[in-house]
């Protein structure tokens, strides 16, 4: 049974990025799972996924997670671009779940188009504000950006949710910083990259069906 859903929400992925690139022709939309990353997540919600969809010509912007609690106050969970090499970023998007049901739909054109500075991660935090300049120690999901030497996305997709689901829009101003950060949870990032690489890619391995030879 779980197989047929998990099959049935990967037909539907494809046939949206299907859909998706041909009205948008020459915008190819860049797809990421995001997951609880070891040696990168520290928010404890291990359970918390979702799915990140960029157009980066466009600044188009598309994210749905679930298994993320609501936040208090004022804190907001803030979506980021990282080069983990050069330590650049760029905030994407600002936005908080569902109480009832811990899921967010989100999608947003930002003013401008997302630069292309060699991302390699897209990594969600929790500030305490939608407005923060720079991403904070507090890491929740991420998701590393497809490479050449990288397989497409892995059969089992993550849950995003469904029912009482929070549906955000709006447009928030880009922040970009050309410094390298002196935040030091960001500065583990290079390191623990390689091994989250390691892990997604494991992980695609050991959905793939095993085949024998007669």
């Amino acid at each position: 049974m779980r197989v047929r859903v998990f099959a049935s929400l990967l037909g539907l992925v494809v046939a949206f990025g299907i859909l998706a690139s041909t009205a948008l022709a020459d915008a190819t939309p860049v797809q990421l799972v995001l997951i609880y990353m070891p040696n990168v997540s520290n928010t404890g919600t291990p359970t918390a996924s979702g799915i990140a969809e960029l157009v980066m010509p466009e600044g188009e912007v598309r994210i749905n997670a679930a298994d993320l609690p609501r936040l208090d106050s004022e804190k907001q969970y803030v979506a980021w671009v990282i080069n983990t090499e050069t330590n650049d970023f760029q905030r994407l998007a600002a936005f908080n779940t569902a109480e009832s049901s811990k899921t967010v739909h989100y999608e947003t054109v930002l003013p401008d188009a997302i630069p292309n500075r060699h991302w390699n991660l897209l990594l969600v935090t929790v500030e305490d504000s939608g407005q923060a300049a720079r991403p904070s120690s507090q890491h929740s999901i991420a998701g590393v950006f497809p490479s050449p030497d990288n397989a497409p996305l892995p059969i089992v997709l993550p849950n995003t949710g469904g029912g009482d689901d929070v549906v955000v829009s709006g447009q928030w101003s880009v922040v970009s910083w050309a410094e390298r950060l002196s935040n030091p949870g960001l500065a583990t990032l290079t390191l623990g990259l390689g091994a989250v690489a390691g892990y997604v890619v494991g992980r695609r391995h050991a959905l793939r069906p095993q085949t024998t030879d007669d």
